[in-house]
């Protein structure tokens, strides 16, 4: 619809957004001096009774409600084509979905937001109503005296508890919505709910939604360090059985609530994720981020061209698979998120898909090499260094020693991700490296090329 001037008293500045049935504008209440946004069912909608009555029953969930937790309804009217709107709160930070767009969040604030997104619907729960369509874009931020607001918003999709046996259409977001949901005439209870905020909370702490159901990659898989307990809430929270959910909203909160307070919490994000905005694509053969690497030892290897990427700051170089730099993070990584003694190091991330470096079930190809920091790297073996292992079991495990490097390599032999690691120690003594090597068709001979190609600068 094009912009109209007003809705009643209030005077329309501009289009905020749209959805499957409504339209939301910002506009400003000049008797109350204070902006506000008005969402008004959509054009098409409009004979449609069953839609009509679902927008007029948010309204009055919002209204009865009247929650610090949830969007707030302050005026509700018709327009003269007999379309509704309502006046509602306006979030003027945008929603949960703008800030991880942006990145992953630091522990805290992804516990933070959780905690406060479990409340607003603890607050739906205990006035007998579901949301059934919890996600990050239904959760609205707002600037406050005391800091950012978290609303709980769009309750399109919403029920009555007591009704909720007689639900007969499948209602949710994919990737969100309970399995039970996608059943047309499914029983459900609150426990959907509760899937949709493990799901909420996956992607917080990921930066990605959870696979389809049944959920096998636990969040701390993605991102090492997590708290067992949290990772144990989540899992729960998606199983694709209800009896193994938390009861409800407020079982699920009471749970992140106190995780949160858990001392020594890790607040920082892994290195490989916090730079994720800033990767940098493949660029072409003899380009200065990555030349061609000729070597006897990549003939060796029918199929696979080896290329050389040096990391930011010039002080190594590693030998890659082509094939395999289609992202890349060369700017270093934090040894400290290992447990090792030390600051940020040179290291590089080169992977066919960086967001899936640590996806079990669906693994990239990739090699991540790190510079040891020195009061770590005369001590260092394989199991002080090695990171989180994707499958259960002992190494294969042999020693380097090719005049450039000593060292300890092992492999895990039938491991879906194709993972192998290594510590190397340079032969003049000039540094120490740890490796992984991440290949889920488990070609041999690959992590001795990359070895053989990896070599100290300086």
């Amino acid at each position: 619809m094009a912009q109209p001037d007003t809705f009643g008293r209030y005077r329309v500045i501009r289009h905020l957004g749209s959805g499957a049935f409504a339209t939301v504008w910002l506009a400003h209440d000049d008797r109350l001096d204070t902006p506000v946004a008005i969402k008004v069912l959509a054009e098409n909608w409009a004979r449609r009774m069953d839609v009509h009555q679902r927008f007029m029953e948010e309204a009055r969930i919002l209204r009865q409600t009247d929650s610090n937790w949830l969007v707030r309804v302050h005026d509700l009217d018709v327009l003269p084509d007999e379309r509704p709107y309502m006046v509602m709160t306006y979030a003027d930070q945008g929603s949960v979905a703008d800030l991880v767009a942006k990145g992953p969040l630091p522990l805290d604030e992804a516990l933070r937001l959780l905690t406060e997104i479990g409340q607003g619907v603890t607050v739906l729960h205990r006035h007998g109503t579901i949301h059934r369509d919890i996600k990050p874009s239904n959760v609205l931020l707002q600037s406050s005296p005391v800091g950012q607001r978290v609303l709980v918003a769009d309750l399109g999709f919403a029920k009555s508890i007591d009704q909720a046996s007689a639900f007969t259409a499948a209602a949710g977001t994919p990737g969100y919505m309970s399995p039970e949901q996608s059943v047309p005439g499914g029983d459900i209870d609150v426990r959907a709910d509760v899937y949709s905020l493990g799901a909420v909370a996956y992607e917080l702490i990921t930066g990605r939604p959870p696979p389809a159901p049944p959920v096998r990659t636990p969040p701390g898989r993605i991102r090492p360090g997590l708290p067992p307990a949290l990772d144990e809430l989540i899992m729960s929270a998606l199983s694709a059985d209800r009896v193994n959910r938390p009861a409800d909203a407020q079982a699920f909160t009471d749970r992140v609530r106190a995780i949160r307070m858990t001392p020594g919490l890790p607040t920082s994000v892994p290195w490989w994720m916090r730079h994720r905005p800033k990767w940098v694509r493949a660029v072409a053969a003899g380009a200065a981020a990555a030349t061609l690497l000729f070597t006897s030892g990549a003939a060796a290897l029918p199929g696979l061209r080896f290329i050389d990427v040096r990391d930011g700051s010039g002080t190594f170089a590693a030998a890659v698979p082509h094939a395999w730099a289609r992202q890349q993070h060369l700017n270093g990584w934090e040894p400290r998120e290992l447990g090792m003694l030390g600051g940020k190091q040179a290291g590089i991330l080169v992977a066919t898909d960086i967001g899936r470096w640590r996806d079990d079930g669906d693994p990239s190809y990739g090699v991540f090499a790190g510079v040891l920091p020195p009061r770590e790297e005369e001590r260092a073996g394989l199991d002080d260094v090695v990171d989180s292992v994707p499958c259960p079991g002992e190494p294969v495990r042999r020693r380097v020693d090719d005049g450039r490097w000593t060292g300890e390599v092992g492999e895990w032999p039938g491991c879906p991700a194709g993972f192998g690691a290594a510590v190397l120690h340079a032969e003049d003594g000039g540094g120490s490296l740890y490796l992984e090597v991440r290949q889920p068709d488990g070609r041999p001979g690959v992590i001795d090329q990359v070895i053989a190609g990896t070599r100290l600068l300086r």
